[in-house]
Formats: structure tokens, C-alpha cells, sequence
């Protein structure tokens, strides 16, 4: 699946809004699905997160982070937290819409915004929350047979998630639940 058949398929299904900054205090981030084009087929760019960390060690994310009072939109978060993670310029990154607000078990408000790479970025793992950074092909993710069923206990409570094997670790979580509902969309 080329990139621009995803772009097409997001944009005929997804509810496109921009998300004000919500009122009060709430613990919102924002995160950035990154779609590149990769060997003629579309591939969503991951970071894998530092071992010493204190939030989230060893685990494969997407670039993001909270909102600042400075950030505009969720969007404009999403876009500064990259920036700062990978060192990819703004000027490079298409927003294409933002998928349903997603609420993770640890009590954290994620927006997912979908973008596009120019086909000229690049980006670096300098940072002190990114150890590797990698692409996987949107195909792959689609493909069942590449996830796998996983059992994770929280607060006392047995849950099933499901799971993707990567290269530089297992993409599970809120990450991977991101990755599921996104690919719903452009299946």
C-alpha cells in the first residue's frame, strides 16, 4: 500500500477536527503518527524509549508528550514534541487529522495527530528519550497474523492487549491500541 493510498483512505474515514486545548487540569498529551514513504510503501515511523527512563522504559512510542501552556493546539504539541525527540523540522510534517482521543490506563490523555513526512526528512536519535528510532510497513501492521495476544495485570486486574513483535522490542499498550485503531482506518 503506497502512502498515498493511506492518505486517501484516512482522509474518507477519519472525523477530521482541530482539538482546542481542554479547560482546567487534566494530564493531555498529544502524540505524532509519522507516515513515510518507504521502498514505494507507506511505513509509520516509531521511536523505541531509553531502558533509563524513569516513565515508560525500553518502550516503543510515538513521538510526543504533554502540552505546554505555550502549545496552540494538540497538533502544534505533537509537532514540537518530534521535533525535540527526533529533530525533524515542522516545515516537514503535513498534519493530516487527528484520530479519537485516546485515555490510557495510568490516567494520561493521548490525541494521536496524523501526519506526513516530506519525502526528504530525516531525523536522529540524539535525544534523551529516544534510543532508536524505526519504521515498520503500514501492510505489516495490517496483516493479523503479526500480532500477537498478550496478558498485562494492572491495579490487580488481568487484561488482554494485543501485541506487534518489532525489531527493537514488543509495540504493545496505548501505542499499540493507537497503531489498531489508525489501521482500522485505512484498511
Amino acid at each position: 500500500m503506497t502512502l498515498t493510498d493511506v492518505v486517501a483512505r484516512f482522509h474518507i474515514h477519519a472525523e477530521i477536527s482541530k482539538c482546542p486545548l481542554p479547560k482546567g487540569k487534566v494530564r493531555d498529551s498529544a502524540i505524532l503518527l509519522p507516515l513515510v514513504e518507504k521502498n514505494g510503501e507507506a511505513a509509520l515511523l516509531f521511536c523505541k524509549r531509553p531502558a533509563y527512563l524513569h516513565h515508560h522504559p525500553s518502550q516503543i512510542c510515538f513521538p510526543g508528550g504533554k502540552v505546554e501552556p505555550h502549545d496552540m493546539s494538540k497538533t502544534d504539541t505533537a509537532i514540537r514534541e518530534t521535533r525535540e525527540e527526533l529533530g525533524i523540522n515542522p516545515k516537514n510534517i503535513t498534519p493530516l487529522g487527528q484520530l479519537k482521543e485516546y485515555h490510557t490506563l495510568t490516567g494520561f490523555s493521548i490525541m494521536p495527530v496524523v501526519a506526513t513526512l516530506s519525502n526528504d526528512t530525516t531525523w536522529h536519535t540524539n535525544s534523551d528519550e529516544v534510543e532508536h528510532a524505526f519504521t515498520i510497513n503500514i501492510s505489516a501492521l495490517l496483516n493479523n497474523r503479526n500480532w500477537q495476544s498478550i496478558h498485562v495485570e494492572h491495579a490487580g486486574v488481568s487484561r488482554k492487549m494485543d501485541g506487534f513483535l518489532t525489531p527493537h522490542g514488543l509495540l504493545w499498550g496505548a501505542t499499540a491500541s493507537v497503531v489498531k485503531n489508525f489501521i482500522k482506518l485505512v484498511k
